[in-house]
């Protein structure tokens, strides 16, 4: 094989192997593992927390969310064990419309073990049509068929 050749091959193997490397370290850097809270508990407990980047999964406690200087704060609840967590909430994107009591929230971030989780994203979802809230008596049928 000739130099020119060599050049050839050398560079393509080159550009391949960056781009696995980057795709690699994005997908690492990216995934996290979702917990219930009281699973989080039960990790925080055998020490497998260390460093890792992790999504907590609960109901919103209703009268919990509150907005402060640093963000926002709430309480989540995991309905089957009634292990609660309190929420730190400082990313920077928008706050999804249906993050409201008794909404499912799944909040990515860090727990360092103090019993408060500092997230930076937040995924929520209408609870369950509305039906707890239906059965807490804090929204009507109505309400809820006309969305006010």
């Amino acid at each position: 094989m000739s130099a020119k050749q060599i050049k050839f091959v050398i560079g393509p193997v080159i550009v391949v192997g960056v781009l696995a490397w980057i795709a690699t370290s994005a997908l690492t850097n990216s995934m996290a593992y979702f917990q219930t809270v009281s699973e989080l508990y039960a990790m925080d407990d055998a020490g497998e927390l260390d460093g890792k980047r992790l999504k907590v999964m609960g109901e919103v406690v209703p009268g919990t969310i509150q907005q402060t200087g640093d963000g926002m704060h709430f309480t989540i609840v995991d309905l089957d064990t009634h292990d609660t967590m309190e929420i730190h909430y400082v990313g920077t994107a928008p706050l999804p419309d249906t993050l409201r009591d008794y909404a499912e929230a799944v909040v990515d971030g860090e727990y360092d073990g103090s019993g408060v989780f500092t997230g930076t994203t937040i995924q929520a979802k209408c609870a369950s049509k509305y039906e707890r809230e239906l059965e807490a008596g804090v929204v009507t049928e109505t309400t809820e068929l006309t969305g006010n």
